[in-house]
């Protein structure tokens, strides 16, 4: 297994500490008796014991002072002297290390700070090698420890992509992560919803696959078993020639519609142009008449005032949204009875927004949820044969081109609700 980001790691480390030494080598090595003299060991004590006799001094006079100076080693006081004050009062020497102290009016004390040791500390040296040893040795096990505790999530999400690419749409890292809460664990999890997500493509496909299949099955057995006939006899040639031509109609039907649902999947048929709502919603309202009244069915409709021609502009493909209306407004047209009524109302709504409703009568939703009548081949209601199922899945789709929405709901007692919900391109507030 190679270890490279180990080695990348471990180099960094060892530079930055070497690096952090030599600075703090070269800062120490600056004079840091004059800078800090603090850090000047015989300096302090000489600090101390010139204070301490100053005190004795003061408070007690020349025998004080002897007893004070009695326990000191020789050699310091050796350094200590007393003399009376003469006329430089007691200034303290050019060299800081030579400390003074005047006492009153009569005496002057001076001790002589010794010289710093040759090679005293980090002034004179390089680095030593113990402590290049000791950084080298505490890089590595940091090192280690760091590359393995983010190659090892790395190297599970390198095995699930193998995994996923080979086809195994259930991995998935979110277990293996644990109770992690960092980028890795987050990477973990966006690689879960992709996974999830391609799973449910990958089902939709193969369900859109076998629901084509099927719907391509049907009339292509019908068009077979009127060839049958026809040549078990021929003298049934028209209505053989009509079912051909019928079957062979609802195919290109429904090819069409595939098509179509493939170009609003792929987003082929996006639109950066203007329509007005209201003219799309009368000019299907117009063409749906026809078919309502040869139903029996009464088209109950609730649009405003035209008012501002700017009014009910939405930005998308006005083509897309009449499709989108019309296969709505027929998808009721077919669960609705003679007698029965579907209101469509239009009206604006908060943040700049305005919603279609459309109210049927028919039977509803029945175990299909509506989430489910929206992908194709789903149909609803007790009218079976009638479309593809294709209509409201197609509808859904060319309203999220133009940054809409369809929901679907139950009405009581019975019906059901469409709502489609567009972004207007004027935000004008409700009146």
């Amino acid at each position: 297994m190679k270890r490279r980001l180990f080695w990348k790691i471990w180099m960094a480390f060892f530079a930055t500490i070497l690096l952090l030494g030599s600075g703090l080598w070269l800062f120490w090595s600056l004079r840091p008796a004059q800078v800090y003299p603090e850090w000047d060991g015989p300096y302090a004590v000489g600090n101390v014991l010139i204070e301490s006799a100053a005190t004795a001094l003061r408070d007690g006079g020349s025998d004080a002072l002897a007893r004070q100076t009695a326990a000191w080693p020789g050699a310091h006081r050796a350094r200590l002297t007393v003399t009376a004050l003469s006329a430089d009062r007691c200034q303290p020497e050019a060299d800081h290390r030579r400390l003074a102290r005047q006492i009153g009016q009569d005496y002057c004390l001076r001790y002589a700070t010794p010289p710093l040791p040759a090679g005293d500390g980090w002034s004179s040296q390089v680095l030593p090698p113990d402590y290049l040893i000791a950084t080298a040795l505490a890089g590595l096990v940091f090192s280690a420890a760091l590359a393995w505790y983010l190659t090892r999530p790395i190297h599970r999400l390198r095995r699930g992509f193998e995994r996923l690419a080979g086809g195994d749409l259930s991995v998935r890292l979110g277990p293996s992560v644990g109770r992690r809460r960092d980028e890795v664990a987050d990477l973990a999890r966006d690689f879960d919803q992709m996974a999830t997500r391609l799973e449910e493509l990958v089902a939709a496909r193969d369900r859109l696959l076998h629901d084509v299949s099927h719907e391509l099955r049907s009339p292509l057995a019908r068009m077979r078993l009127a060839t049958g006939l026809l040549r078990r006899d021929p003298s049934r040639l028209e209505s053989s020639l009509d079912r051909v031509d019928r079957e062979a109609d609802q195919l290109d039907a429904l090819i069409g519609e595939l098509l179509t649902l493939a170009k609003l999947e792929s987003g082929v048929d996006g639109s950066t142009e203007y329509f007005d709502l209201l003219d799309v919603l009368e000019l299907v309202l117009e063409n749906a008449g026809f078919e309502a009244a040869a139903a029996g069915v009464t088209l109950n409709a609730d649009l405003p005032d035209e008012g501002d021609d700017t009014a009910w502009l939405i930005l998308g493909s006005g083509l897309l949204a009449h499709r989108a209306i019309e296969n709505i407004l027929r998808n009721a047209l077919r669960f609705s009875a003679s007698g029965q009524t579907i209101d469509i109302r239009l009206e604006r709504c908060a943040a700049a927004r305005c919603i279609v409703m459309v109210d049927d009568q028919g039977p509803g939703i029945g175990e299909s949820g509506p989430s489910d009548l929206l992908q194709p081949f789903v149909q609803g209601g007790a009218v079976s044969g009638s479309g593809f199922g294709l209509g409201l899945a197609i509808a859904q789709r060319a309203i999220a081109t133009c940054g809409g929405s369809v929901k679907l709901a139950n009405r009581a007692p019975s019906g059901l609700r469409v709502t489609i919900s567009l972004p207007l391109a004027r935000d004008i507030a409700p009146a």
